[in-house]
């Protein structure tokens, strides 16, 4: 499992006043939880090849509702073992709250595509689909 701290997006989820991060153990452990409803965030990443990962790009820029019509329509992001494109999420276990901040590798470095979005409640739901089974 990923540990928060080491995401590009740590900043963005760490000034998130929904998520708090606790560590013990000498900054060893780390646990995130979901304030509203106290479940706990995991991170993980996801790497793409170009033509998926513009396709998940597409798909979360776009609203919840289209979202769910395209995976209702069996539209479906693959991952690979390696890719120029990397997703990395903190994603909450209830699926209520989600974080996606989507990366392209260019000069030797990932670097962001836009910035971290944020999914909560019914929309993190839906979203969380595409992150599912992967």
């Amino acid at each position: 499992m990923t540990k928060i701290k080491n995401l590009e997006m740590a900043t963005a989820i760490s000034n998130n006043n929904d998520i708090i991060i606790n560590t013990s153990f000498f900054g060893l452990c780390e646990k995130a939880t979901y304030v509203p409803t106290g479940s706990r965030v995991k991170a993980q990443t996801f790497e793409y090849s170009p033509i998926n990962g513009e396709r998940l790009g597409i798909l979360l820029d776009s609203n919840t509702d289209e979202i769910n019509r395209q995976l209702n329509r069996g539209v479906t992001v693959r991952a690979t073992s390696v890719g120029n494109m990397r997703a990395e999420i903190c994603q909450s276990d209830d699926r209520q709250f989600l974080a996606v901040n989507l990366l392209r590798f260019s000069n030797f470095r990932y670097d962001p595509v836009g910035e971290v979005k944020f999914f909560r409640g019914h929309d993190a739901e839906v979203a969380c689909r595409l992150f599912a089974g992967q």
